[in-house]
């Protein structure tokens, strides 16, 4: 999109997908969702409103993250003979750091992150919300040879010295103009999303996974980099457009507890703003993880056939519907 003043024959020119989900999924994870309208000095606030407000104040911040990944910005890359990219930030989150990230904050900690969901130049921070893993197949290095790159020995990690073969599934919520509390109503189902990967696991002799390769589709779509935030942002954080965290929060606590509202009541509908939906922290740990059977270790699996591709469309890529692009 370009903007262009009256007059000029040249402007400025932004992608259609910048945005900030860089401030809203971490603002979704930390903060409670606003529930109820607020009305504070005549003004009444929607629960969108607070969660645009919120969004914001995480833009402007200066927060802590863990992070993990390398972002991959475009340019050159190329694959091998069997489909790997040849570009680190491509290639990246390696999935064994994928697996075990996933599997002990959802699974063991009750704790959740933030995923750019493209493996591309694009960004598309998401707060994830579950992970489950869905096949766990032990494999010799010489059957993980055959079946995935039609050799007779691992073509990668030579300090592998057992494979297992995971599909596994990542949920995680998009954003939407609906208002109201989403997580509260039940209606934070209708906006979560995910995507099925497949990869291997790469075990040492004491069975701890040191590594891993994205197998079929998931070569091309897996996620980025993952992150999340290390705390709130400082209680007297005043960003520079002037928004104050400490009025923001006061707006936020009253209209989680439904105060200040004429009618006591959750808003739901659509209200016209341009703010991203949010979610508590309980909502993006809240999905099922069990039958995982994995925390951070990848020993016991079943022994199935590892030899079927994924089906076409199998793989679902974020949905975007109702929402602004985001960076």
């Amino acid at each position: 999109k370009c903007a262009i003043r009256d007059g000029k024959s040249s402007g400025y020119c932004i992608p259609t997908w910048f945005g900030i989900c860089h401030a809203w999924a971490p603002a979704a994870i930390l903060e409670e969702e606003p529930k109820c309208p607020v009305t504070h000095n005549g003004v009444t606030f929607q629960p969108m409103d607070l969660k645009a407000l919120i969004s914001d104040i995480y833009d402007g911040a200066n927060v802590g993250t863990v992070f993990t990944g390398a972002r991959f910005n475009g340019g050159t890359d190329s694959k091998d003979e069997y489909g790997r990219h040849s570009n680190a930030a491509y290639r990246d989150l390696n999935p064994a750091y994928f697996h075990i990230a996933a599997a002990n904050m959802l699974g063991s900690l009750n704790a959740t992150f933030v995923v750019d969901v493209t493996a591309g130049s694009e960004v598309w921070n998401q707060p994830v919300r579950g992970f489950k893993v869905y096949e766990q197949t032990k494999m010799s290095l010489e059957d993980a040879a055959q079946t995935f790159y039609g050799l007779e020995s691992y073509p990668y990690n030579a300090a592998a010295k057992s494979i297992v073969y995971i599909k596994s599934r990542l949920s995680w919520i998009f954003e939407t103009y609906t208002d109201g509390g989403l997580v509260s109503s039940g209606q934070v189902d209708k906006f979560t999303t995910g995507a099925y990967y497949y990869y291997l696991l790469e075990l040492d002799d004491a069975g701890e996974i040191i590594g891993g390769e994205w197998v079929y589709n998931s070569d091309e779509d897996h996620p980025d980099f993952l992150w999340f935030g290390k705390s709130k942002p400082a209680a007297d954080t005043v960003t520079s457009i002037g928004l104050s965290y400490a009025d923001v929060s006061m707006l936020l606590e009253q209209s989680v507890a439904c105060e200040g509202s004429s009618s006591g009541s959750e808003s739901v509908g659509s209200a016209g703003s341009s703010a991203s939906a949010s979610t508590s922290a309980s909502a993006s740990t809240a999905a099922s993880t069990s039958g995982s059977g994995v925390a951070g270790s990848a020993s016991a699996g079943s022994e199935g056939a590892a030899t079927e591709a994924p089906s076409a469309g199998s793989s679902t890529a974020a949905s975007s519907t109702g929402s602004s692009a985001s960076h």
